[in-house]
Protein backbone atom coordinates (compact mmCIF):
# COMPACT_ATOMS: atom_id res chain seq x y z
CA UNK A 1 0.00 0.00 0.00
CA UNK A 2 1.07 3.43 -1.12
CA UNK A 3 1.98 5.21 2.20
CA UNK A 4 -0.32 8.65 2.19
CA UNK A 5 2.13 11.88 1.68
CA UNK A 6 2.22 14.27 4.69
CA UNK A 7 2.41 17.65 4.14
CA UNK A 8 3.31 20.72 6.60
CA UNK A 9 2.52 24.17 6.41
CA UNK A 10 5.68 26.78 5.86
CA UNK A 11 5.16 30.38 6.40
CA UNK A 12 7.10 31.87 3.60
CA UNK A 13 8.88 35.50 3.86
CA UNK A 14 9.84 36.92 0.72
CA UNK A 15 12.27 39.69 0.88
CA UNK A 16 11.10 42.28 -1.13
CA UNK A 17 8.74 43.71 1.28
CA UNK A 18 6.25 44.77 -1.47
CA UNK A 19 5.51 40.81 -1.94
CA UNK A 20 2.93 39.42 0.97
CA UNK A 21 3.80 36.65 3.31
CA UNK A 22 2.75 33.52 2.53
CA UNK A 23 1.43 29.95 3.59
CA UNK A 24 2.95 26.92 1.29
CA UNK A 25 2.60 23.32 1.67
CA UNK A 26 6.00 21.23 1.92
CA UNK A 27 6.24 17.49 1.96
CA UNK A 28 9.30 17.32 4.62
CA UNK A 29 11.63 15.23 3.42
CA UNK A 30 11.91 17.25 0.37
CA UNK A 31 14.94 19.17 0.52
CA UNK A 32 14.90 20.54 -2.92
CA UNK A 33 11.61 22.45 -2.21
CA UNK A 34 13.37 24.17 0.89
CA UNK A 35 16.19 24.96 -1.29
CA UNK A 36 13.65 26.53 -4.05
CA UNK A 37 12.11 28.73 -1.22
CA UNK A 38 15.55 30.01 -0.11
CA UNK A 39 17.03 30.04 -3.15
CA UNK A 40 20.11 28.27 -2.24
CA UNK A 41 21.66 26.07 0.68
CA UNK A 42 19.81 25.99 3.64
CA UNK A 43 20.66 27.44 6.85
CA UNK A 44 18.55 27.17 10.13
CA UNK A 45 17.81 29.70 13.15
CA UNK A 46 15.69 28.45 16.33
CA UNK A 47 13.15 30.40 16.99
CA UNK A 48 11.41 30.57 20.76
CA UNK A 49 7.88 31.73 22.21
CA UNK A 50 6.48 29.32 19.98
CA UNK A 51 9.55 27.33 19.49
CA UNK A 52 9.96 27.21 15.48
CA UNK A 53 12.50 27.09 13.43
CA UNK A 54 13.98 29.51 10.41
CA UNK A 55 15.31 28.95 7.58
CA UNK A 56 17.35 30.99 4.93
CA UNK A 57 20.19 31.22 2.17
CA UNK A 58 23.22 29.82 3.98
CA UNK A 59 25.58 32.06 1.18
CA UNK A 60 22.79 34.60 1.17
CA UNK A 61 25.72 37.37 2.48
CA UNK A 62 28.27 35.79 0.30
CA UNK A 63 25.72 36.58 -2.50
CA UNK A 64 24.77 40.04 -1.26
CA UNK A 65 20.86 39.41 -0.94
CA UNK A 66 18.64 41.87 0.29
CA UNK A 67 18.03 42.18 3.94
CA UNK A 68 14.96 40.70 4.75
CA UNK A 69 13.10 43.05 7.68
CA UNK A 70 10.12 41.06 8.24
CA UNK A 71 12.33 37.95 8.52
CA UNK A 72 14.82 39.91 10.33
CA UNK A 73 12.22 41.26 13.19
CA UNK A 74 10.63 37.82 13.56
CA UNK A 75 14.15 36.92 14.22
CA UNK A 76 14.79 39.28 16.87
CA UNK A 77 11.75 38.98 18.70
CA UNK A 78 11.44 35.20 18.58
CA UNK A 79 15.41 34.77 19.66
CA UNK A 80 17.04 36.94 21.60
CA UNK A 81 20.86 35.87 20.99
CA UNK A 82 20.26 36.96 17.28
CA UNK A 83 18.55 40.64 18.60
CA UNK A 84 21.65 40.84 20.56
CA UNK A 85 24.21 40.66 17.82
CA UNK A 86 22.02 42.57 15.45
CA UNK A 87 22.43 40.51 12.86
CA UNK A 88 19.75 40.23 10.08
CA UNK A 89 18.35 37.81 7.22
CA UNK A 90 18.91 38.38 3.88
CA UNK A 91 17.06 36.50 1.09
CA UNK A 92 13.79 34.60 1.68
CA UNK A 93 13.32 32.96 4.21
CA UNK A 94 10.14 30.43 6.10
CA UNK A 95 9.10 29.12 9.30
CA UNK A 96 8.15 25.92 10.63
CA UNK A 97 7.51 24.13 13.32
CA UNK A 98 9.65 22.31 15.39
CA UNK A 99 10.48 18.59 14.70
CA UNK A 100 9.27 15.57 16.36
CA UNK A 101 10.14 13.07 17.50
CA UNK A 102 11.98 11.22 14.55
CA UNK A 103 13.66 14.46 13.67
CA UNK A 104 11.03 15.72 11.30
CA UNK A 105 9.60 19.58 10.85
CA UNK A 106 6.24 20.23 11.70
CA UNK A 107 3.86 22.77 10.68
CA UNK A 108 5.04 26.12 11.51
CA UNK A 109 2.56 26.41 15.03
CA UNK A 110 -0.91 27.61 15.39
CA UNK A 111 -0.76 30.43 17.20
CA UNK A 112 1.73 31.85 15.17
CA UNK A 113 -0.21 31.10 11.77
CA UNK A 114 -3.00 32.74 13.60
CA UNK A 115 -1.02 36.35 14.70
CA UNK A 116 0.13 36.81 11.26
CA UNK A 117 -2.07 35.92 9.10
CA UNK A 118 -5.88 35.77 11.06
CA UNK A 119 -5.37 38.58 13.73
CA UNK A 120 -6.21 42.42 13.04
CA UNK A 121 -5.07 43.66 16.12
CA UNK A 122 -1.86 43.73 17.89
CA UNK A 123 -0.06 44.38 21.42
CA UNK A 124 3.40 44.65 22.59
CA UNK A 125 4.49 42.82 25.91
CA UNK A 126 7.51 43.09 27.86
CA UNK A 127 9.03 41.33 30.23
CA UNK A 128 11.58 42.97 32.99
CA UNK A 129 13.57 41.38 35.00
CA UNK A 130 12.36 43.19 37.92
CA UNK A 131 8.81 41.74 37.55
CA UNK A 132 9.28 38.43 35.82
CA UNK A 133 5.26 39.11 34.52
CA UNK A 134 4.28 40.18 31.06
CA UNK A 135 3.43 43.68 31.20
CA UNK A 136 1.66 45.01 27.88
CA UNK A 137 2.84 47.79 26.11
CA UNK A 138 0.15 51.43 24.05
CA UNK A 139 -0.56 51.20 21.74
CA UNK A 140 -2.93 48.72 19.97
CA UNK A 141 -0.60 48.38 16.72
CA UNK A 142 -2.73 47.29 12.73
CA UNK A 143 -0.03 45.11 11.46
CA UNK A 144 2.05 42.57 12.55
CA UNK A 145 5.19 43.80 10.74
CA UNK A 146 4.34 47.31 12.65
CA UNK A 147 4.00 45.47 15.71
CA UNK A 148 7.63 43.78 15.27
CA UNK A 149 8.97 46.50 14.62
CA UNK A 150 7.99 48.42 17.76
CA UNK A 151 9.00 45.61 20.04
CA UNK A 152 12.27 45.59 18.95
CA UNK A 153 12.24 49.25 19.34
CA UNK A 154 11.53 49.03 22.63
CA UNK A 155 14.01 46.28 23.61
CA UNK A 156 16.77 49.37 22.58
CA UNK A 157 15.55 52.23 24.48
CA UNK A 158 14.57 49.91 27.78
CA UNK A 159 17.78 47.86 28.40
CA UNK A 160 15.65 46.89 31.53
CA UNK A 161 13.00 44.37 29.13
CA UNK A 162 14.24 40.25 29.19
CA UNK A 163 11.85 39.38 26.65
CA UNK A 164 9.19 40.94 24.18
CA UNK A 165 6.28 39.28 22.47
CA UNK A 166 3.65 40.63 20.06
CA UNK A 167 0.08 39.29 21.09
CA UNK A 168 -3.25 39.41 19.14
CA UNK A 169 -5.45 42.63 21.00
CA UNK A 170 -9.07 41.31 22.41
CA UNK A 171 -11.61 43.09 20.70
CA UNK A 172 -13.66 45.24 23.29
CA UNK A 173 -16.78 43.88 21.60
CA UNK A 174 -15.54 40.41 22.16
CA UNK A 175 -14.48 40.99 26.16
CA UNK A 176 -18.01 42.89 26.50
CA UNK A 177 -19.72 39.85 25.26
CA UNK A 178 -17.78 37.92 27.30
CA UNK A 179 -18.78 39.75 30.35
CA UNK A 180 -22.15 40.22 30.28
CA UNK A 181 -22.50 36.18 29.42
CA UNK A 182 -20.19 35.79 32.61
CA UNK A 183 -22.56 37.92 34.51
CA UNK A 184 -25.62 35.76 34.10
CA UNK A 185 -23.77 33.14 35.69
CA UNK A 186 -24.65 33.48 39.49
CA UNK A 187 -21.46 31.95 40.86
CA UNK A 188 -19.31 34.12 38.85
CA UNK A 189 -21.28 37.58 39.37
CA UNK A 190 -20.82 37.16 43.24
CA UNK A 191 -17.21 36.86 43.07
CA UNK A 192 -15.87 39.42 45.44
CA UNK A 193 -12.07 38.24 45.90
CA UNK A 194 -11.26 40.25 43.86
CA UNK A 195 -14.41 40.91 41.80
CA UNK A 196 -15.18 39.92 38.35
CA UNK A 197 -14.39 42.70 35.90
CA UNK A 198 -14.05 43.73 32.60
CA UNK A 199 -10.04 43.66 33.08
CA UNK A 200 -10.57 39.94 34.51
CA UNK A 201 -9.29 38.01 31.25
CA UNK A 202 -6.06 37.13 30.99
CA UNK A 203 -4.57 36.25 27.32
CA UNK A 204 -2.42 33.09 26.70
CA UNK A 205 -0.84 32.98 23.16
CA UNK A 206 0.18 29.50 23.06
CA UNK A 207 -1.95 26.62 24.07
CA UNK A 208 1.10 25.39 26.34
CA UNK A 209 0.15 28.34 28.22
CA UNK A 210 -2.91 28.24 28.73
CA UNK A 211 -2.43 24.67 30.16
CA UNK A 212 0.02 26.45 32.52
CA UNK A 213 -2.33 29.03 33.83
CA UNK A 214 -4.92 27.25 34.39
CA UNK A 215 -3.27 24.50 36.15
CA UNK A 216 -1.19 26.45 37.99
CA UNK A 217 -2.90 26.55 41.46
CA UNK A 218 -6.05 26.99 42.73
CA UNK A 219 -7.56 30.27 41.20
CA UNK A 220 -10.32 32.32 42.60
CA UNK A 221 -13.77 32.60 41.61
CA UNK A 222 -14.05 34.47 38.48
CA UNK A 223 -10.35 33.67 36.96
CA UNK A 224 -10.84 34.04 33.46
CA UNK A 225 -7.99 33.03 30.78
CA UNK A 226 -8.68 33.27 26.69
CA UNK A 227 -6.80 32.04 23.64
CA UNK A 228 -8.02 33.32 20.45
CA UNK A 229 -11.78 33.74 20.76
CA UNK A 230 -12.36 30.70 23.22
CA UNK A 231 -12.83 31.68 26.86
CA UNK A 232 -12.59 30.24 30.41
CA UNK A 233 -14.20 31.23 33.69
CA UNK A 234 -13.40 29.66 36.92
CA UNK A 235 -16.86 29.16 38.44
CA UNK A 236 -15.84 27.92 41.73
CA UNK A 237 -13.37 29.40 44.50
CA UNK A 238 -10.06 27.25 44.50
CA UNK A 239 -11.70 24.68 41.79
CA UNK A 240 -11.01 23.39 38.54
CA UNK A 241 -14.56 23.97 36.67
CA UNK A 242 -14.68 26.40 33.96
CA UNK A 243 -17.38 27.81 32.28
CA UNK A 244 -16.77 27.75 28.50
CA UNK A 245 -17.68 30.13 25.47
CA UNK A 246 -17.11 30.52 22.25
CA UNK A 247 -19.04 31.59 18.88
CA UNK A 248 -20.54 34.24 21.59
CA UNK A 249 -22.82 31.21 23.65
CA UNK A 250 -21.70 29.53 26.85
CA UNK A 251 -22.13 26.21 26.45
CA UNK A 252 -20.09 23.97 28.35
CA UNK A 253 -18.28 23.88 32.32
CA UNK A 254 -15.07 21.69 31.63
CA UNK A 255 -12.85 20.20 34.16
CA UNK A 256 -9.48 20.51 33.13
CA UNK A 257 -6.94 18.95 35.46
CA UNK A 258 -7.42 15.10 34.03
CA UNK A 259 -6.63 15.90 30.59
CA UNK A 260 -3.71 17.74 31.88
CA UNK A 261 -2.03 15.04 33.59
CA UNK A 262 -3.31 12.39 30.95
CA UNK A 263 -1.45 15.18 28.20
CA UNK A 264 -4.77 15.77 26.57
CA UNK A 265 -5.23 19.27 27.04
CA UNK A 266 -3.91 20.20 23.17
CA UNK A 267 -6.31 17.80 21.30
CA UNK A 268 -8.98 19.12 23.55
CA UNK A 269 -8.50 22.65 22.60
CA UNK A 270 -7.87 22.21 19.04
CA UNK A 271 -11.17 20.23 19.07
CA UNK A 272 -12.51 23.14 20.68
CA UNK A 273 -11.34 25.67 18.13
CA UNK A 274 -12.41 23.35 15.32
CA UNK A 275 -16.27 23.04 16.56
CA UNK A 276 -18.54 25.47 14.60
CA UNK A 277 -21.51 27.22 16.82
CA UNK A 278 -23.69 24.49 16.55
CA UNK A 279 -21.41 21.67 17.35
CA UNK A 280 -20.59 23.78 20.59
CA UNK A 281 -24.43 23.76 21.49
CA UNK A 282 -24.77 19.74 20.91
CA UNK A 283 -21.51 19.34 22.73
CA UNK A 284 -20.09 17.89 19.58
CA UNK A 285 -16.23 18.06 19.65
Amino acid sequence: MKRALIMLTAIVIPADERQPIRQQQIEPHDLNAYRQIVGGNLEVVALDRPSASLYLNEEGKLRELPVNPRASVLAWVHNSALRATGDVIVGPAFIVGPTDGHGDDQSAPLGLVDLLFGTTRFRVQVLTGATRQWRQADPVLLSWSEAYRDAVRLTLLRPEIAEVRVVPDLAPELREVWYQLSLANPWIAAADDPPFTRSSFVGCYSVEELAEQIGHTSWSLGTAFYYRDLCFINQVDGGDEWLTIRHGVVFESITFMPYIEASTFASLIARLLAASKEACLRLEY
